[in-house]
């Protein structure tokens, strides 16, 4: 920022607020609390191209594209060009798409349903039935044995 914006800065505050003393009117010293006033009012944060937000993130500009396009990236125009938009993005919301996206996984050794939890499913049953006893056809002659002697 180079002297000239500092003193735009100050001669907008001056003239956006009210001297100290109202019946002395502007002395040296409301100029200069004006001009220091204006000098941070006047600060705007710096946009950030895409390259640049890409960078920020660690991921590719194509990526930036896609949460721009999916709508979870807000984006300023830059330029005039409706064929090929520069899309620049500020900082905060930079910031604010990390906070959004910041999740903090814990471990949990426990099963997650109880389900799910020492119970076996039906194909870990199926394999150990058929890999038990000698295979199917023995547990099927052990079953057909089983249902003569019931009959009998």
């Amino acid at each position: 920022m180079n002297k000239s914006d500092f003193q735009r800065a100050a001669l907008s505050y001056v003239r956006t607020t009210q001297p100290l003393d109202p019946d002395q009117s502007w002395r040296k010293e409301d100029v200069q609390l004006a001009f220091m006033a204006g000098m941070e009012a006047l600060a705007l944060p710096r946009l950030l191209s895409l390259p640049e937000a890409a960078h920020v993130l660690n991921v590719s500009s194509s990526t930036i594209n896609d949460l721009v396009r999916h709508g979870e990236l807000a984006f300023v125009q830059a330029g005039r060009g409706t064929e090929r938009r520069r899309l620049t993005f500020s900082q905060d919301e930079i910031a604010s798409f990390i906070r959004r996206h910041t999740k903090r996984m814990s471990y949990d050794p426990t099963p997650k349903t109880a389900r799910r939890g020492s119970r076996k499913t039906k194909l870990e049953l199926a394999i150990e039935r058929a890999t038990a006893d000698g295979g199917i056809s023995a547990q099927l002659e052990a079953r057909l044995a089983a249902a003569k002697a019931k009959k009998k």
